[in-house]
């Protein structure tokens, strides 16, 4: 008994250290700290700086990524893509909550709707970027409807998936004490479905991000997509992977930030 005690106390230490890391801000925070150091360290070590063409290495990438800090081009380039991806996303989440709770509450809606949204899940939208090209141009509002198109599924589909699974008794017992219509949507339906809306906000997110840089590289504009053609067309490598790395940092960051909403309403929702 006395020499199982050590091993003990060293699988409780490293319990409490592995629940330290993974279900606290900073220790969450040291882990990422920790796995971009390794990220950056192995990009260094893989990069080739001999000729210009090869793959760069971290430091040549970051100088060029303040060269087009400097010059203006990427925050230009930037804010004219982040304005369609903040509209994109603005409209997935305007228009799929509320035809999410739709589906979910009356069946004809559900049978009317529901297999359209089914559809762009299961269909490639990339294949349906020619045709918004040919419908609406190079254009912002093309590049609009392409972020739409990846993203509100997912959140039309979870909403109606949260809706369904809140208990009748919840609302016969709202209805029962006279509750009206909305009173008992705005008060019992959408908080007990906001863990299952929050979800698909984050989902809905991430494919918003794909669908943003699907339609810069094929509906070229004046954002990031017209940038990365340019500095293509001039061989940049370090350039082009520079502007590329801001985009899956911008994209990492919004997607801390929706997740650290969706827990908090989700602890919003368990009190109401």
């Amino acid at each position: 008994m006395t020499s199982n005690a050590p091993s003990r106390q060293a699988g409780a230490w490293g319990h409490r250290l592995a629940a330290s890391l993974t279900e606290t801000f900073w220790g969450r925070l040291a882990l990422r700290m920790t796995a971009l150091a390794v990220f950056l360290a192995a990009w260094q070590l893989a990069g080739d700086d001999s000729i210009a063409l090869l793959f760069p290495t971290a430091t040549r990438t970051f100088q060029a990524f303040i060269e087009l800090m400097a010059d203006g081009r990427l925050p230009l380039g930037l804010l004219i893509t982040g304005q369609a991806l903040v509209t994109g996303y603005a409209i997935i989440i305007g228009l799929g909550v509320p035809l999410g709770v739709l589906i979910a509450r009356f069946p004809l809606a559900d049978r009317a709707i529901s297999p359209y949204f089914t559809f762009l899940v299961a269909v490639p939208i990339i294949a349906i970027v020619p045709v918004v090209q040919a419908l609406l141009g190079l254009t912002f509002a093309a590049r609009v409807t392409v972020i739409v198109l990846f993203g509100i599924s997912y959140v039309v589909i979870n909403s109606a998936i949260a809706v369904r699974r809140i208990k009748p008794d919840l609302i016969e017992m709202a209805a029962s004490f006279g509750a009206r219509r909305f009173t008992i949507l705005s008060q019992v339906v959408l908080p007990a479905a906001v863990p299952g809306i929050m979800t698909g906000a984050r989902l809905a997110l991430g494919q918003a991000l794909i669908g943003m840089v699907v339609a810069e590289l094929t509906i070229v504009g004046a954002g990031v997509g017209s940038l990365i053609a340019e500095l293509q067309g001039r061989f940049k490598v370090a350039a082009v992977l520079a502007v590329a790395m801001t985009i899956v940092l911008i994209g990492l960051c919004l997607l801390s930030l929706v997740e650290m909403l969706e827990r908090r309403f989700n602890r919003w929702s368990l009190v109401k």
